[in-house]
């Protein structure tokens, strides 16, 4: 019976080459399942960030088209805006110019039609491009002004 228990001893008295690389295997699949998610997460929260800040700028313009005054003879621009730090938005010097320098993340062109429908109303549009890549960053939004 001594001699049994001996060599059952010898058979469970350790892992085998076989099993190791298995324990490896599964250990290298979950940790690349890991990194992706990390990864993917990482991105998906800098594109929402991207787009929650241009959505800001183009609020910000379509505010700046309400709160001004009708004008008969409105004219296009463009203004710079930085989405790390706060401060004013930048007027560049002429409709989609250069930004002045590279810390400025974004451009919003505003635009006002060429043809209105009515001497009273004015259709603005607000375009928003990441800086300097030059890249639309959501759609284009419109908006009617009217003077009263």
């Amino acid at each position: 019976m001594t001699r049994f228990y001996r060599d059952r001893r010898r058979r469970q008295a350790g892992t085998t080459l076989v099993e190791l690389l298995v324990a490896l295997v599964i250990i290298g699949i979950a940790l690349v399942l890991i990194v992706g998610t990390f990864s993917t997460g990482l991105l998906d929260a800098s594109i929402a960030k991207r787009n929650t800040a241009a959505q800001a700028v183009i609020q910000s313009e379509l505010d700046l088209i309400a709160g001004n005054q009708f004008d008969a003879t409105p004219s296009a621009y463009s203004e710079c805006f930085k989405s790390e730090t706060a401060g004013p938005p930048l007027m560049v010097a002429s409709y989609r110019a250069p930004c002045p320098d590279p810390t400025y993340t974004f451009r919003a062109d505003v635009a006002v039609a060429a043809q209105q429908p009515t001497s009273t109303t004015q259709t603005w549009t607000v375009r928003v491009v990441t800086w300097p890549d030059l890249v639309s960053a959501g759609s284009p939004v419109s908006t009617i002004k009217a003077d009263r």
